[in-house]
């Protein structure tokens, strides 16, 4: 066989592995549907780094985030993404208050030009949401604080839209951990904590029953019932979850 036949062949070999690489990953992270406006090629990697992003895969998501910035770099919510891996949402250690600020300012120097780059309603609206994060100013609870009020708002224009539903529970898990004077605390330790983790829990069970392999879902459900009195409430996602997302050492681990 000719050499270029041979590199042809080789190429075309190695390109099949990298797309049966891609498929079984998505089928490693659970299934769940995101419409963007990216390219089919961004999005890919977009949906991959959304999958490990609902299951606290930080750097899985980041380098798929990336990826996706790499193939279209006006690409807005990849940015979104990469800017939620920095900082857990729940435990107050794992925090880095700088990098979604320079995620961002990737995307545009303004919020005008960032949002300009993010061509519906929806996409703006998770931008916004990541911005009030990354750019209140105060304490780790008022960033809380702002993306779970920016998620509500977003939520409230598209009720029936699952990721925004499940982005949005899982900012109201993180909300529900500030306390009155703005410390961060256990969910279960103030009245207003337990309210806020109920409704978080009650959004993430609708998308289950809707979707029991959706992985935010199961995960969510898990963690807004952490506590012995309601526990059981999420006994059945608890089961299903490692099975949803195997390729997250966290979900095998919950």
């Amino acid at each position: 066989m000719p050499r270029a036949l041979n590199l042809i062949f080789v190429f075309g070999i190695v390109l099949f592995l990298s797309i049966s690489t891609r498929a079984a990953e998505l089928e490693q992270i659970g299934t769940f549907d995101f419409p963007t406006s990216g390219s089919e090629e961004a999005h890919k990697h977009f949906t991959l780094g959304v999958g490990y992003l609902h299951s606290f895969g930080w750097k899985q998501a980041r380098d798929e985030f990336r990826m996706a910035q790499e193939l279209e770099p006006g690409f807005a919510l990849a940015y979104w993404g990469e800017a939620l891996t920095y900082n857990h949402p729940l435990i107050p250690v794992l925090q880095d208050p700088v990098s979604p600020q320079e995620t961002l300012n990737r995307l545009g120097r303004t919020s005008e030009e960032r949002l300009s780059k993010a061509p519906t309603e929806k996409e703006k609206g998770f931008v916004r949401a990541a911005e009030a994060f990354a750019f209140t100013d105060g304490s780790l609870g008022e960033k809380r604080l702002a993306w779970m009020f920016a998620m509500e708002d977003l939520y409230q224009k598209f009720p029936e839209d699952r990721e925004v539903a499940a982005f949005y529970a899982v900012s109201m898990l993180s909300g529900a951990t500030v306390s009155a004077d703005n410390r961060v605390l256990n969910n279960f330790l103030t009245e207003s904590g337990t309210e806020i983790s109920m409704r978080a829990g009650a959004i993430a069970m609708d998308i289950f029953r809707e979707n029991p392999n959706h992985p935010g879902a199961a995960h969510y459900i898990i963690h807004a019932f952490d506590h012995p009195t309601y526990a059981p409430l999420a006994l059945s996602a608890a089961e299903k979850y490692a099975s949803i997302a195997p390729a997250v050492s966290h979900a095998r681990h919950m």
